[in-house]
């Protein structure tokens, strides 16, 4: 009788007073100590309120249930499907939704859906890799800043691969604390894919020269990121990332080795030859030629590297005992570099040998970042 004299009421109430009556019956229906049938009734009035026609009150119906756990099911799944204005209240909060009705809207809703469900209190594992999977780069950006969302790691790995190359997501996932090793160095590639393919780069520079010129950077950035990592199991999953990526060339390891990176070298070479880390480090610390030449060959390393790897493991364990420890990464690869070019200009007469190149490359980028590290210094001194 409640019921049928609210909805005879609600028939010729303006809209305003019928969205102030939804409201609070909403409120009671969630918050009063209602008698079963009284319930009952008001969860019946709940649900016919839903073929109202004015969207005012539908609002005021979504707005008032959105965060309570107690609130209808049938009522909350129904005002996910209707407009935007109505849903997005629900989607943004309802308890009550699962997971899998929040892929399924993922999947077939619109970018500002995707928004609301990103930015939930609670975005749980699964749904983040949904979100990962399928949802727009606005949404995917909205969960990264959400401290709610619970990323698991091949969540984030496919959100790289999606989205590297946009600016603001790549930075997003950058800023990430914890983010792994793998992740980061694909997230320095695709910067240099996106560089390469700026249109004031291609006016000037050949596509050779861009090509030549981003493969250095990331080198020199995949180097500097192995210096960052915390332990030898985060080395050996970027080595393994680098492997898999067909990223593990001599050249990232000659450049490591110049930049007196032994940990990133004996990581590859764990990686590269299956041998157990003490045969490496004994290899590494007595680097005879012979021994050199083994455990490039078990890598499958070209043979023509040999030389400048043995000159790097000599020189490493040299500075190693002479260098003061406190002396910066950029003068120890400065001291390195030079000694390395020193050993190999002896072993070779080509002036067109790559190799040779490639070191005598890397010593002006080494001697540069030395400059700059000084100029930063007496800097320093100066406005001291």
């Amino acid at each position: 009788m409640i019921v049928a004299k609210f909805l005879s009421w609600m028939d010729t109430a303006p809209v305003e007073r019928r969205a102030e009556a939804t409201s609070a019956l909403a409120r009671a229906y969630l918050y009063s100590p209602l008698e079963p049938s009284e319930k009952e009734a008001a969860d019946t009035a709940l649900t016919i309120l839903l073929d109202d026609p004015a969207p005012m009150v539908r609002e005021a119906l979504s707005q008032a249930l959105a965060t309570s756990p107690h609130a209808p099911r049938q009522v909350i799944l129904s005002l996910i499907q209707d407009i935007d204005s109505v849903a997005l209240p629900v989607v943004a909060c309802s308890p009550v939704l699962l997971d899998g009705e929040l892929v399924d809207l993922v999947a077939e809703g619109s970018v500002a859906m995707q928004l609301a469900i990103a930015s939930r209190p609670s975005i749980s594992p699964s749904l983040s890799a949904a979100m990962a999977e399928v949802a727009g780069p606005e949404a995917c950006r909205a969960m990264l800043a959400n401290p709610g969302a619970q990323l698991a790691v091949f969540s984030l790995r496919r959100l790289a691969e999606r989205f590297g190359q946009m600016p603001e997501l790549r930075n997003a996932l950058l800023d990430l604390p914890g983010l792994p090793v793998d992740i980061r160095q694909t997230l320095i590639v695709q910067l240099g894919d996106a560089l390469e393919q700026l249109g004031l780069v291609k006016s000037f520079v050949s596509s050779e020269r861009r090509e030549s010129l981003v493969k250095d950077a990331c080198d020199k950035a995949t180097v500097d990121l192995a210096f960052c990592c915390a332990d030898r199991a985060e080395m050996l999953a970027l080595v393994e990332h680098l492997r898999l990526s067909g990223q593990l060339t001599a050249d990232i390891l000659i450049r490591g080795l110049c930049m007196g990176n032994v940990e990133l070298f004996i990581a590859a070479m764990v990686s590269l030859t299956d041998l157990d880390q003490k045969r490496i480090l004994a290899s590494v610390e007595d680097p005879s030629e012979g021994v050199v030449l083994a455990l490039c060959r078990k890598a499958g390393l070209a043979e023509r590297i040999v030389p400048a790897v043995h000159a790097a493991l000599v020189a490493y364990g040299e500075l190693s005992r002479e260098i003061d420890p406190a002396a910066s990464r950029a003068r120890f690869a400065r001291l390195m570099v030079d000694r390395i070019l020193n050993d190999y200009n002896g072993l070779v007469d080509d002036e067109m040998d790559d190799l040779h190149a490639l070191l005598r490359r890397f010593a002006t980028q080494i001697a540069r970042d030395e400059a700059r590290e000084k100029r930063f210094a007496f800097r320093q001194i100066s406005a001291a």
